[in-house]
């Protein structure tokens, strides 16, 4: 042991690597917390050892290292480890994984695991987007803006349950059941993955306690957003790209796989409008690594597209239904602008004759470093497709000038979802009431059947007191999971085993969207939250598999 010890200190590569995760971390790190104290990574401190970004990133440096150095080193031991005991396993374990009821046992334990969120928020964390997705839809908008099939949902349970004289706590109790027994499900699908893939049983286990015992999963599966569905689906679809992968002659075979395959990408952007973009993304590479199936894959991504264009198309007119409005993209263009304005930068008359119709000085100046939704909510989204390439262009030569004050707007837009300290992400464990007085509006009041779950429930999503407890802290946090993905993705390079890359590129397309949106949510990064135990047994898996 003590010579396998020594002989992976004397691995070049395992130091390059340890170096270069090293230096990422530490920059995230560093960078946050320059975000967290001084609103600004280019900040000056009077202390001479971190006086500035790259003092501090320093300073951190070796202990960076240092643990990036014990990981690859606790990794390799445990792939060691596996294989040492290979075609040994847990017979007691499997004997019980193999009960024909297996199935319908997970699918129980994880809906019983969400009945603690359920009495304590009772009828459900009626919020978000949930309450205009109702009232805009009962008052005769439609609006694409949120995706139809989820509105649908929310929209014909509330018809139903008020036809037949029923309150509208009622009809967001039988959403929140009917979600937690999709998520129910949808656990049962992850687990039985692990399973069939003969993951470790610490693993598995591991992976059943998380999804358990983990307090933002229950609270999720009772908060009726369109992102807790999707979230599931799409890590579902993950595991599909991990098979067509790892197995395609079974998995990329045949009509009826294919049409499996259509149907779970079409649900992954039906209940998100992003789903599609994520997805996209990975087509290329698809393409190019099953070199031997590239019809097979080019059929199903023709498939997925076709039916998005019908989405898209016919079927708004179809329903009258009004598309979504397009500065929803565009929430980093006015995070930048909003603070070159309010931060006193120089913008030239000729600049403001672009950006004033769009995006006047009033608007500018509402600008949150954290959230976007002041500046969107005042953004003339007419004008600016009438002048988009004059305002792009604008918005460019100003960045031009002033990098470090757009640098500083994306950083703090995004901090939460990559910074593990910040306390800006929260998950309210409250019901919103919009349009009290509009009748077309929903109406549902928080009415908790367990005043201690409520507490427990309310004190986790809100109370920033968690975050000062060790291990806690890091798992309810957004940055911790990125920090997973990250090394993950390092992991396998070091490993050389390229083809995992793609395994894991999903989680990448996804996130890669969520940056640029209007603010870092734990809603939004919940697809990363529920497919760590996913990027875990891909990072460890103890054979190579071919793509």
């Amino acid at each position: 042991m003590k010579d396998r010890f020594r002989n992976t200190l004397g691995n070049l590569r395992i130091w390059i690597f340890a170096c270069t995760g090293g230096i990422l971390f530490a920059a995230f790190d560093r960078c946050g917390y320059m975000l967290k104290r001084y609103g600004s990574i280019w900040a000056i401190s009077e202390n001479p050892l971190h006086r500035t970004i790259f003092h501090r990133i320093l300073l951190r440096l070796p202990v960076m290292i240092l643990a990036v150095l014990l990981l690859l080193i606790l990794l390799d031991a445990i792939r060691e480890r596996q294989k040492w005991k290979k075609g040994i396993r847990n017979i007691r374990w499997e004997i019980f994984c193999r009960w024909k009821y297996w199935p319908f046992l997970m699918w129980g334990l994880y809906f019983i695991s969400f009945l603690p969120a359920f009495l304590g928020g009772f009828p459900g964390i009626f919020a978000a987007d949930a309450p205009n997705q109702v009232g805009w839809t009962f008052s005769g908008w439609l609006t694409a803006h949120h995706p139809l099939l989820h509105t649908g949902i929310l929209c014909g349970i509330f018809s139903v349950v008020r036809n037949f004289g029923g309150s509208d706590n009622l009809a967001a109790a039988i959403y929140s059941l009917l979600q937690m027994a999709a998520l129910a499900g949808i656990f049962a699908g992850i687990s039985g993955f692990l399973k069939k893939e003969h993951a470790p049983v610490w693993l598995q286990v591991g992976t059943i306690l998380y999804l358990c015992l983990f307090p933002f999963h229950g609270m999720m599966a009772v908060y009726t957003t369109k992102d807790t569905i999707f979230a599931g689906i799409f890590v579902l679809c993950v595991i599909r790209i991990y098979r067509m992968c790892t197995r395609p002659e079974v998995w990329l075979n045949g009509a009826v796989r294919i049409t499996e395959t259509v149907f779970w990408f079409v649900l992954c952007f039906l209940f998100r409008n992003n789903g599609m973009h994520t997805l996209l993304l990975c087509a290329p590479f698809l393409l190019f690594f099953l070199k031997g199936y590239r019809k097979q894959v080019a059929v199903i991504f023709i498939c997925v597209f076709a039916v998005y264009s019908f989405y898209n198309g016919p079927l708004f007119q179809m329903l009258h239904a009004e598309p979504g409005n397009s500065r929803e993209a565009y929430s980093i263009v006015m995070q930048t602008l909003g603070r070159t304005y309010v931060s006193g930068r120089e913008i030239t008359e000729e600049e403001w004759q672009v950006i004033r119709p769009v995006m006047d000085e009033e608007t500018l100046a509402q600008y949150t470093p954290n959230l976007s939704d002041p500046i969107k909510n005042q953004f003339h989204t007419d004008a600016f497709n009438e002048e988009k390439g004059a305002f792009l262009k604008a918005w460019l030569q100003i960045g031009w000038r002033n990098k470090k004050t757009y640098i500083d707007a994306f950083l703090n837009t995004t901090a939460a979802f990559w910074y593990p300290d910040t306390e800006e992400e929260y998950l309210d464990f409250v019901c919103f009431n919009i349009q009290k007085d509009d009748p077309n509006y929903p109406h549902v009041e928080m009415q908790p059947v367990s005043s201690f779950y409520y507490r427990y429930y309310k004190a986790i999503g809100s109370d920033t007191a968690f975050r000062n407890i060790p291990v806690i802290r890091e798992l309810l946090s957004m940055g911790f999971y990125f920090w997973i993905m990250v090394f993950a993705a390092l992991y396998v390079i070091y490993r050389k085993e390229y083809v995992r890359l793609l395994w894991m590129l999903p989680f990448w397309t996804y996130m890669g969207t969520s940056l640029l949106g209007p603010a870092a949510l734990i809603r939004y990064s919940y697809p990363l939250m529920l497919g760590a135990p996913v990027i875990i047994y891909m990072m460890l898996k103890k054979k190579k598999t071919r793509a």
